[in-house]
């Protein structure tokens, strides 16, 4: 006996729907009114009102980097998002939570996106995770990195970047415009504020 056309169609719609509802838009609408939380004198922040701040979330001109860090395809390689430690060992590498040493060190949360149009969570992680490489890697040095990844690891599998750069006559190299900017993104590149005490308790 073969089934009805309408029922194999409404199998379909079903099957698609509710992975649909409980992995998009369940989320979406738990986290559509995030908004930033203020610190208040039991936090014991200094310089920072509320977290998080739109001002930290910027730096230099980090919006069209990341415009670059996308057109680039770093997201292939590379992850935002530090995972809890159920779901993998990203806590127990060091600098990849943030600054263990002032005990910042955590993992990502939604609101740690807020002011960013779109968030590169990444694809998959065959480099290191940048949730907070702005801690751990200097101006300079993810220069160098863009530039000549083996010049930092000789078994390095990342790509160099040398269409970023410019050689000038004396031999010297320089950074054009889109490798300032990718850098710039990526040294904004610190989520690990710390989680206002009054937001702690609202979620416990």
């Amino acid at each position: 006996m073969k089934t009805p056309f309408w029922k194999l169609i409404l199998g379909l719609v079903v099957c698609f729907a509710f992975p649909w509802i409980f992995l998009l838009m369940m989320p979406y609408v738990s986290e559509a009114k995030v908004a930033p939380v203020g610190y208040t004198a039991e936090d014991e922040v200094e310089g920072i009102s509320a977290y998080p701040e739109r001002s930290t979330l910027r730096y230099g001109s980090s919006d069209y980097g990341a415009q670059v860090y996308a057109a680039e395809g770093c997201a292939y390689c590379h992850t935002q998002m530090v995972r809890p430690t159920y779901a993998g060992p990203d806590m127990w590498r060091y600098g990849w939570g943030g600054r263990e040493a002032d005990g910042l060190a955590r993992e990502t949360r939604p609101e740690d996106y807020l002011g960013e149009s779109f968030a590169h969570l990444g694809y998959q992680r065959l480099g290191q995770d940048l949730s907070n490489v702005g801690h751990r890697l200097t101006r300079e040095e993810l220069h160098r990195h863009l530039y000549d990844p083996r010049s930092f690891d000789v078994d390095s599998g990342m790509p160099a970047y040398p269409h970023l750069y410019r050689t000038l006559e004396d031999g010297s190299i320089h950074p054009t415009e889109k490798a300032d900017a990718l850098v710039d993104y990526l040294l904004s590149r610190r989520k690990d504020a710390k989680i206002p005490v009054a937001d702690t308790r609202n979620r416990q």
